[in-house]
C-alpha cells in the first residue's frame, strides 16, 4: 500500500439538479377523482386517483375563526409549520384549501415552475389558478422553507414541504375534485465531490506486500520486480492527516501499472 497526499486542485465540488416526475408510475400529473376522509380530521381529505386507486395528494381546509377542533385546528398546524407559531396569520389569509403532496412522492422538493392546480377544490371556485414561478424575487423564506405566490395572490406553494395554499373557500366537498388534476415534478439537488488521484509514471510500481520480499536474504524476491516492476491498481482509499481511513473507492477491473503509464482516477463522492 502506497500513500499520496492530496493537493487542494485535486479536490472538485459540484451541484446538479435533478428533475422527476413526482407521481408514480413516471407520471407528473395526478388526476383527482375521489376524495375520502382521512379520518383524522373531518377538514382533512385523502385524495385518489381513479385509474388504479393510489393517494398521493391530501386536501385541508383551515380557517382562522373556524370551529376550535376543526378548520382552526387546522389553520394552526399550518402556522405553526410554515410561520413557527400557531398564532401566527399565514400569508394566504384568514382561510385556505391546502393541497399537500405526499412526502414519498418527490425527493428535495417540488419544481415551483412545474406546479399545477386545474380543479375545483372548494365551493366557491370553480377552476383554481395556475401557478407558475416568475423569478426569484418572488421567494420569501419561512421555517418551511421558500415561499413563492402566482400574480394573484390566492395560491401560496411551499415546494420543500410539498404543499400549496388557496386563499378563500369554506369546505371541501369531496364530490368536487372529480376531474381536476395536480401537476407537479420533484427536484433533488445533489452535491457531488470530486477526488482527482493522479498515479504518475514513477509512482505506485513498487508493491509493499511482504510475500515479494525473501524472508531469509532481506533483498527482492523476484529479479524482474527490480528491474522491470508492475503493479496492478484495484481500490484507492482516501485517509485523513491522522490516519483514519475515510472512504473507499474499488476500481472495476485491475489498472495495471509501471514506469511507461500514467493513470487519473476519479472518485465521485455523493452527498
Amino acid at each position: 500500500m502506497s500513500f499520496k497526499r492530496l493537493e487542494p486542485e485535486d479536490f472538485l465540488i459540484s451541484t446538479d439538479a435533478i428533475v422527476a416526475p413526482a407521481f408514480a408510475g413516471g407520471s407528473s400529473t395526478n388526476t383527482c377523482t375521489s376524495a375520502g376522509n382521512s379520518g383524522v380530521s373531518a377538514n382533512y381529505f385523502k385524495a385518489y386517483d381513479g385509474t388504479d386507486g393510489r393517494g398521493e395528494l391530501a386536501v385541508a381546509f383551515g380557517k382562522k375563526d373556524g370551529p376550535v377542533s376543526g378548520s382552526q385546528a387546522v389553520y394552526k398546524q399550518f402556522a405553526n409549520l410554515i410561520q413557527g407559531s400557531a398564532e401566527s396569520d399565514l400569508a394566504v389569509g384568514t382561510s385556505f384549501v391546502a393541497i399537500v403532496i405526499d412526502r414519498q412522492r418527490y425527493k428535495q422538493s417540488i419544481l415551483p415552475s412545474t406546479f399545477r392546480i386545474n380543479a375545483q377544490i372548494s365551493d366557491e371556485t370553480a377552476a383554481e389558478p395556475t401557478f407558475v414561478a416568475t423569478g426569484s424575487t418572488d421567494v420569501v423564506f419561512t421555517d418551511a422553507g421558500r415561499q413563492f405566490k402566482n400574480s394573484g395572490n390566492d395560491l401560496f406553494l411551499y415546494p420543500d414541504i410539498g404543499t400549496a395554499l388557496i386563499a378563500g373557500g369554506t369546505t371541501i366537498p369531496g364530490s368536487n375534485l372529480s376531474g381536476g388534476d395536480v401537476t407537479a415534478d420533484s427536484e433533488e439537488v445533489i452535491t457531488s465531490n470530486y477526488v482527482f488521484i493522479r498515479a504518475r509514471n514513477a509512482e505506485f510500481n513498487y508493491s509493499q506486500n511482504p510475500t515479494f520480499i525473501d524472508s531469509t536474504t532481506g533483498g527482492v524476491r523476484y529479479t524482474d520486480f527490480i528491474t522491470a516492476p508492475q503493479t496492478f491498481i484495484t481500490t484507492v482509499g482516501l485517509y485523513n492527516d491522522n490516519g483514519d481511513l475515510l472512504a473507499v473507492a474499488k476500481l472495476s477491473k485491475p489498472l495495471k501499472k509501471d514506469f511507461t503509464k500514467e493513470a487519473l482516477i476519479r472518485i465521485k463522492l455523493d452527498f
